[in-house]
């Protein structure tokens, strides 16, 4: 039998059945489906809960603002997440670090900017221990199955825009997904006169998108953005074989900001995105978030929450999600290199399964 069967014999053997044990892993939410959906957004957009980053240009969600950039602009982003995953009455702590952001823009004619850069479309991290037992010679044996996955699939986007008007911006761009995971199912007996059993298999996925953007100043103080995304499909291949070909979603969405000072910004956002798309078990989701940012560029205060839902989970209902974030920033170097720092407080919730998650987030930004 071939790595890629045996892994998804064991699979199919987890994914029906209640996991015990959930060690060091991301989002368990995505165990069940294609994966945890990434954020596109910039650490100062995610510590506004998200509301500003269809406003952001260095936010990976909307091409249009990247019209407003004047000058070469590089940024990079990571964070630390400390989640406690809690199935009935167990609860385990687990830990993550990732860089889930970076991209590059600059000018390139008086009317156009280009960027490129890339950013997580969706985590396929976990690991997951079942016990059970089996009947082997007429004796009754038990055993602890352990499938664990590692890796990801990145969002490599290539991007444009153009401001028409002191009014009007407007982006598109194209994006390549690509990506592997290392995918190990291992089964070991109590009786240790029994061999333990064990396959591994890289699995590479590939995929295709396109989006649009626009960003339409409707007054002083007071802008509002649209934008949409269609992708293909999530092709999934070990060795020269395609094993699997999962539709993905098209996504639609709307964000509004307000500034009735310099000083102070407010602003929120909702999307859609027809996971359900990728065939039963997943779902259609929404995702609406609000923010603030008062204070000088200098060293501004964020704060926001945000909330939805999320397209795979253990139940016949799609998982919510609800979080809270704060953040600032602080300039440097006359403005050529900023830093952001941010903190968010997640809480999902799905079926049995609960999960509640503190995130420490740091962003980089240098105009050279």
């Amino acid at each position: 039998m071939r790595p890629a069967v045996g892994i998804a014999v064991v699979a199919m053997t987890l994914l029906t059945a209640s996991p015990r044990d959930l060690s060091a892993q991301d989002s368990q939410f995505g165990i069940r489906g294609l994966g945890t959906p990434g954020r596109w957004e910039s650490v100062r957009a995610r510590s506004s809960g998200g509301a500003f980053a269809p406003f952001d240009a260095l936010s990976p969600l909307m091409e249009a603002p990247l019209a407003d950039i004047s000058t070469l602009t590089a940024t990079a982003a990571g964070g630390t997440s400390h989640r406690d995953a809690q199935l009935g009455d167990t609860i385990t702590q687990l830990r993550a670090t990732r860089f889930p952001l970076m991209g590059v823009a600059g000018r390139v004619a008086p009317r156009l900017v280009v960027a490129g850069g890339f950013t997580t479309y969706l985590d396929r991290s976990w690991d997951v221990t079942l016990r059970d037992s089996t009947v082997l010679r007429g004796e009754l044996e038990r055993y602890r199955d352990e499938i664990t996955s590692d890796g990801s699939v990145g969002d490599i986007r290539l991007a444009a825009a153009s401001r028409l008007s002191r009014r009007l911006a407007i982006g598109a761009g194209i994006h390549i997904l690509a990506g592997s995971t290392r995918m190990t199912a291992e089964r070991r007996f109590d009786d240790s006169t029994f061999h333990a059993v064990g396959q591994v298999a890289e699995v590479r996925y590939d995929g295709f998108g396109v989006s649009g953007s626009v960003l339409i100043g409707v007054a002083p103080g007071l802008t509002i953005a649209g934008w949409a995304r269609a992708d293909n499909r999530l092709r999934a291949q070990v060795g020269d074989s395609t094993v699997a070909l999962t539709d993905l979603p098209r996504m639609a969405g709307a964000g509004l900001l307000l500034a009735p000072s310099p000083r102070v910004r407010f602003a929120g956002s909702a999307a859609w995105r027809s996971w359900s798309n990728a065939g039963p078990g997943a779902f259609d989701t929404w995702s609406w978030s609000a923010g603030a940012e008062f204070g000088s560029g200098r060293m501004p205060i964020r704060l926001g929450v945000r909330g939805g839902q999320l397209p795979f989970g253990p139940g016949t209902k799609a998982p919510t999600e609800f979080a809270a974030s704060a953040g600032t920033g602080r300039a440097f170097a006359q403005g050529r290199a900023l830093i952001d720092l941010g903190v968010e407080r997640l809480e999902r919730r799905g079926g049995i399964l609960t999960e509640r998650v503190w995130t420490v987030l740091v962003g980089l930004t240098v105009r050279p």
